[in-house]
């Protein structure tokens, strides 16, 4: 009968199975990283474009986002697609690798800053006309349902405004119409970008990528 005589202890032949696999798992993982990166930007396109915000802010309705904050035609859609872009180059892949033990390392997509520095500075957040310039992006971001213009409120009616779609009549008063505001912890970014089913389109690239 033939018999094999183990040298070493289940120990140490677990040790060097576990060493064997971390080093191959910190190898796909690195070797994956740009497509991961890919996948993450293209899914980050997909949630920010579906956001009901920027189909308002292109809308040539009356009522939406781009005929309260007067946006001109042409700049509405400079502006979706500006946003869209800085959403995009905003998503980053950090990864630790594991160590010996297949424990402390981790994979990570990062989307958007949390300051949103990317977005408020975007010229075409902003209508600017001989009376000032009005940073509606910040708006929209930052200001939730806070009084924006005391004495003012939007006038809906067709062929007036910078957008053709209304204008700012006398009494009363404007802010960020309440299904769409947002503050710094909640706004159309967030919204789109955070959520049970945005974790598990990240974790089926993760899937589809590393098997």
């Amino acid at each position: 009968m033939l018999s094999i005589k183990l040298l070493e202890s289940t120990q140490q032949i677990e040790k060097k199975i576990t060493t064997a696999l971390a080093e191959e798992v910190n190898k796909t993982i690195r070797n994956n990283l740009t497509t991961i990166l890919k996948k993450s930007k293209d899914l980050a396109v997909q949630f920010i474009s579906s956001s009901p915000e920027l189909s308002s802010l292109s809308e040539k309705t009356l009522g939406s986002l781009k005929a309260q904050f007067g946006i001109p035609d042409g700049q509405d859609i400079l502006a979706t697609s500006d946003i869209i872009q800085a959403v995009q180059e905003s998503v980053s892949v950090t990864f630790s690798p594991y160590n010996k033990q297949l424990k402390g390392g981790g994979l990570q997509v990062n989307f958007q800053p949390s300051d949103f520095v990317n977005l408020l500075g975007l010229q075409s957040g902003h209508v600017v006309y001989s009376g000032g310039d009005l940073h509606w992006l910040s708006w929209l971001l930052k200001e939730g349902g806070r009084t924006i213009v005391v004495g003012y409120s939007y006038d809906p009616e067709t062929g007036l405004g910078r957008s053709g779609l209304g204008t700012m009549s006398a009494g009363g008063f404007f802010r960020v119409p309440p299904e769409f505001s947002g503050t710094t912890r909640d706004n159309f970014v967030t919204r789109a970008l955070i959520g049970k089913k945005q974790e598990a389109d990240i974790l089926n690239v993760f899937k589809s990528v590393l098997g």
